[in-house]
């Protein structure tokens, strides 16, 4: 009976045995290799044959170019405000005994806000009015001396001529006379100083009243009965007023980008958080040339006009302004996917739905036009163009636009008329 190891291996000589064991895997792997090679070559002409179906099945998307009206809008945001708000204070220092109206009261003008405690003002004025007198009784002394002392030099002068009286006796009641002169000149000043003082308490008497400069309604108020308030190099504020709350201010920042564009004038809308389905009509009324600087961006503030008869908006409110800032009529327009859209271009994202990615990437106001490269990817900026599909290849079509609003574009210029197809982005046509 034979060994396993003789039937398996004929000879049963170890060095035949792996002589033949070598040979073997020699063969094997040169079997691999012609089998790798054969598969490599088998996908790559099934790549190849699936990018020749693919271009020779390319279909387009397409759209028509219609005539339509064009508006190209600007938004900025803002806070409203009170066309005319005043600030009222206390121009004195004193105890505030009673304050008369309160927030959202209406008030008119000179009417009574509040009261401040006057007793040490018309102690000034008592004091200033004492000074005044005092003062006036000094004149008319000074008046009667001066007069005395013409008298003497009046009769002085007739008993010099005489020769009764001697020339330096005489020389002395004529500066008598210029002495008593000079005192009416230093009391009337003390008058006229007195006057003066007691026009300033009398009008500090009156600051004690603060009134209403305007028509309005107050906004706010920041004072109650018994406070103290001081009056330093700073005027406490007592009062805010709104003159008038039917007509408000909207103040909106516009980016340097589009500052440009906006001009006094142009019609505008905005919304505000507390009536989120309600638009209200505006006004541009002023672009300010001095900028606002923030860490980012450089941005304008504009002031648009706020008709609120209704009530309905209030001061603070923060507001989204949209400002009509060109509009065209009846023009060709043509979708901003049509102008960005290159067959040589690189194809990303082509979806089954016949939808491409590009009709999805952002445009600006101002036209993609500036947004394009040339052909090639060499970084410079080249014409504008449509392709329309004619054949077995799309013809380039070169155009001069106009003003965009993000979606459309005008054309101004062209082999481009209404109705005309233009492609927006290649799809893949189903395979059988």
């Amino acid at each position: 009976m034979s060994s396993p190891s003789a039937i398996d291996h004929p000879g049963g000589d170890p060095e035949v045995l792996r002589v033949v064991a070598k040979k073997k895997s020699r063969r094997a792997v040169f079997i691999l290799f012609v089998v790798l090679l054969l598969a490599a070559a088998g996908v790559g002409f099934a790549v190849w044959k699936t990018r020749s179906t693919t271009t020779q099945s390319a279909q387009y998307q397409t759209q028509k170019v219609e005539r339509g009206d064009l508006r190209v809008t600007v938004t900025a945001t803002g806070t409203l405000k009170a066309r005319s708000t005043v600030e009222v204070g206390a121009e004195i220092t004193g105890r505030v005994l009673q304050v008369h109206v309160n927030f959202n009261d209406k008030v008119t003008r000179g009417q009574v806000l509040a009261e401040i405690d006057t007793e040490t003002y018309e102690a000034r004025v008592e004091e200033a009015q004492a000074q005044l007198t005092a003062a006036s009784a000094k004149l008319q002394n000074a008046k009667a001396t001066a007069h005395e002392a013409k008298l003497k030099v009046d009769r002085g002068s007739a008993t010099v001529a005489q020769g009764l009286l001697a020339q330096q006796d005489f020389e002395t009641l004529e500066a008598n006379h210029a002495r008593a002169k000079a005192e009416i000149v230093s009391a009337g000043a003390q008058v006229t100083l007195a006057q003066a003082s007691l026009k300033v308490a009398k009008t500090n008497l009156s600051k004690a009243v603060i009134r209403s400069p305007i028509d309005g309604v107050v906004l706010n108020r920041a004072v109650e009965p018994g406070q103290t308030v001081t009056s330093g190099l700073q005027t406490p504020v007592l009062f805010v007023l709104a003159a008038d709350l039917g007509e408000l201010q909207l103040n909106v920042q516009v980016d340097e980008a589009d500052v440009g564009s906006v001009r006094e004038g142009q019609e505008a809308t905005f919304t505000v958080d507390a009536y989120s389905r309600q638009t209200f009509v505006s006004k541009v009324l002023a672009v300010k040339n001095m900028p606002t600087t923030g860490t980012t961006v450089v941005t304008y503030e504009a002031w648009l006009s706020v008709d609120n008869e209704k009530r309905l908006l209030r001061p603070g409110m923060t507001a989204t302004a949209t400002v009509v800032v060109d509009e065209r009529k009846n023009v060709l327009l043509a979708p901003n996917a049509a102008l960005r859209f290159n067959p040589n271009r690189r194809r990303e994202n082509v979806g089954s739905q016949g939808v491409s990615v590009d009709q999805f990437l952002p445009t600006t106001r101002r036209g993609p036009s500036q947004n394009k490269r040339a052909p090639g990817g060499s970084g410079g900026p080249r014409e504008p163009a449509l392709w329309l599909p004619t054949g077995a290849e799309p013809k380039r079509v070169t155009v001069e636009v106009g003003p965009s609003d993000g979606i459309r574009t005008e054309i101004k210029s062209g082999e481009i008329n209404e109705g005309t197809e233009v492609i927006l982005a290649a799809v893949e046509a189903p395979r059988g």
